[in-house]
């Protein structure tokens, strides 16, 4: 009921026309209010900017003020001039020839994108050369152009989703890849705008890398020095190159540098762990390699202090280059050369593959010369490889019975006082017969180890072994192998350093080849007895018949001598350090047994046997040496052959030697004995004066 009224009382007119009044009047303070509302807000936010702006002054200003006024620190690293290399007596080996090169000093403002159009542009006029461009290189310089990165990413045909997932450096990888499995190559007149693009991108940020130095011709400096300010970073200064006085003495021995290749690649890592930049020169073989870091020496280092627009405003300089240290040599350099022809000129013809030879002081240890040549015997080409003669092993035959002779001494199977066996045919069950060369008949010939050492017995050695091995010699007779024979006389020949790298201060040292000793080469110890077997390196020869000369003691080989101070202004280098000489072991023998190997090398030389085998020319030797030659048959290119060996030294001089002739024709003597003979004579001549 009252709502009913309610609703009537609303119909009535008066109640409309009030109505309509009411909502004028609303109407119109609705929009002041609303207004005010509006200017409030506006009042707020403008009071809150205020207490924003009043924050980021007052209280966080300074830290804002340190971030656009931020500096960051990078120190630029010069590589110092290498340091030089001299022969004993002072003759400079190799030294450092000044020559102009163009360089890339990389600064922080100099993007990736600017190297690969500077060097575009440089390559109209710098030639570098593409023969050692990778696809790789080409595929780097191809992507660095940023509408070539752009086609090649839309080419992978990726979803935009899946793309946004990968990392920058997973997209690029996908690009190689892509590239990769399609041959991907540019053409020919791009490839050397990649070699100066690789180049300039292994430098490092803040340090300069030589982009060219070899031959760079005056017409590349002259148009380059014009145009200078359209290449940033790129600088012409002068650089070095090495240089050899000397050009015949030791090359291989000296060895290489890495040049315009940068860092190896297979060592790349550990150079950069080393504060190396990618685009350094250094040691790739030989000395250069093995004293790296010697002759590197101290690099400049400079400070260089750059804002948060990477422009450097400030450097100091934090340490003082200063070149790498001089290396001083054992070896002679016209005595180097001297023993280097004389090998050169006794090679063989016919199936010959070399010859190689080293000198050595016995007590310290310095290598006096060490010269090889390879024979290619199909053209009879000879090519310098001084390095043979550590990295070559060769089967050196009876030049290694003195260390049959000494490990028989010392396992009591002979006295000094009772050493005699017969040199005879051995027969052995299902193997070919033995024979001495001197006895190809196989009559008995009585022998004590003296002699047998002169005449070279090869049965008499077998006969040492079968000895050892519990099984005396008996015609005919079957032979088991003691389970300890192998390593009885392996451990007797190691104690004279044969078969185990010598420590020489070279790189790439071998320790020579231990054949076989199961199966059917578990007899092969017989063959060992007489230097048939096992393969040894020219160098471990030369510190075996060291260890004979003197006394027992193996002395570590080693090419440098000492290592000299860079000289200032002129003045004569100073000693930094001296290499020591190194005993690595000893050999025990009591005097009466060393009597007994040195008196037979002494008979070699100088004794009277109709079957002696040092030959004339030794035996004319003034003065007096002891010597062991030694002879291995071999096989070449499917013929056999022999190889001619020898170690001697002198009793009156620091004198060792040992030679090697591998692949001479079967019968051919001689040649070793002239190249010993002629080597001993240039050494009093070149080394020292006879007493």
């Amino acid at each position: 009921m009252r709502l009913i009224w309610t609703l009537k009382v609303i119909n009535k007119p008066e109640f409309q026309n009030f109505n309509k009044k009411t909502n004028r009047q609303d109407n119109r303070s609705i929009i002041p209010t609303r207004l005010n509302i509006l200017l409030g807000l506006s009042a707020f936010l403008l009071a809150a900017l205020v207490v924003r702006l009043a924050v980021l002054t007052l209280v966080s200003g300074n830290s804002y003020l340190a971030m656009i006024n931020r500096t960051d620190t990078t120190v630029e690293t010069t590589e110092a001039p290498r340091g030089l290399i001299y022969d004993s007596t002072g003759q400079l080996l190799v030294g450092n020839r000044s020559i102009p090169s163009v360089s890339f000093e990389r600064l922080p403002q100099i993007s990736a994108s600017e190297i690969y159009k500077t060097a575009g542009r440089l390559s109209q006029y710098l030639a570098l050369g593409a023969r050692n461009v990778t696809q790789r290189q080409q595929i780097d310089y191809f992507l660095a152009d940023a509408r070539n990165n752009r086609q090649t990413v839309k080419n992978l045909k990726l979803s935009a989703r899946r793309l946004n997932k990968l990392s920058n450096a997973e997209v690029y990888q996908r690009e190689v890849q892509y590239l990769v499995k399609r041959n991907f190559s540019l053409p020919a007149n791009e490839l050397n705008s990649v070699a100066i693009y690789t180049r300039m991108m292994q430098t490092t940020n803040l340090t300069t890398g030589t982009i060219k130095s070899d031959n760079v011709s005056d017409q590349e400096i002259s148009e380059i020095g014009e145009r200078l300010a359209e290449f940033p970073g790129i600088r012409i200064n002068q650089g070095w190159v090495r240089d050899y006085p000397n050009q015949q003495a030791l090359r291989t021995v000296l060895g290489n540098l890495s040049g315009s290749n940068g860092l190896p690649e297979t060592r790349v890592n550990t150079f950069l762990s080393q504060g190396y930049s990618r685009a350094d020169n250094v040691g790739i073989s030989g000395l250069e390699m093995q004293y790296e870091q010697t002759l590197r020496g101290i690099s400049r280092q400079t400070r260089m202090t750059t804002n948060s627009q990477n422009q450097i405003i400030g450097s100091r300089v934090i340490q003082r280059g200063q070149a790498g240290h001089n290396l001083q040599l054992t070896i002679n350099a016209k005595f180097q050369n001297d023993v280097s022809n004389i090998i050169r000129s006794n090679i063989l013809s016919d199936l010959s593959t070399g010859g190689y030879g080293v000198v050595m002081n016995p007590y310290t240890g310095g290598v006096y010369a060490m010269a090889g040549w390879d024979r290619d015997n199909q053209t009879g080409a000879l090519t310098q490889n001084d390095m043979a003669t550590i990295q070559d092993p060769i089967v050196m035959g009876s030049a290694v019975k003195p260390a049959m002779v000494a490990t028989a001494l010392q396992a009591g199977i002979i006295t000094p006082q009772n050493s005699t066996q017969d040199d005879q045919a051995i027969r052995l069950a299902a193997s070919n017969p033995i024979f001495s060369y001197f006895n190809p008949s196989g009559r008995m010939i009585p022998l004590d180890a003296r002699q047998a050492l002169e005449n070279s017995s090869n049965t008499y050695m077998v006969q040492l072994a079968l000895k050892m091995n519990g099984t005396p010699y008996s015609p005919g007779m079957r032979l088991p192998v003691s389970p300890t024979i192998w390593q009885r006389m392996r451990n007797g020949f190691g104690q004279f350093g044969l078969g185990s790298r010598t420590g020489i201060d070279l790189p790439g040292e071998t320790p020579g080849y231990r054949g076989r000793i199961t199966g059917p080469q578990a007899t092969s110890f017989v063959d060992e007895a007489f230097g048939q077997y096992d393969t040894y390196s020219v160098i471990q020869m030369a510190r075996f018949a060291s260890v004979i000369a003197n006394g027992g003691y193996l002395v570590q080989p080693q090419v440098v001598a000492s290592v000299l101070k860079s000289g200032r202004n002129g003045t004569k280098p100073s000693v930094a350090s001296s290499i020591r000489p190194n005993v690595q072991g000893s050999v025990h023998l009591t005097p009466a047994q060393w009597d007994v190997i040195k008196g037979g090398m002494w008979d070699v030389a100088n004794g009277s046997s109709p079957y002696n085998t040092g030959g004339r020319l030794i035996h004319a030797l003034n003065p007096k040496v002891a010597a062991k030659t030694g002879t291995a048959e071999t096989f070449t290119n499917g013929q056999r052959t022999q190889n001619d060996t020898l170690i001697m030294y002198s009793p009156v001089a620091p004198f060792a030697i040992a030679l090697a002739y591998p692949g001479d024709k079967i019968g051919s003597y001689g040649n070793v004995e002239k190249a010993a003979s002629d080597i001993y004579n240039a050494f009093w001549r070149d080394v020292m004066p006879k007493p």
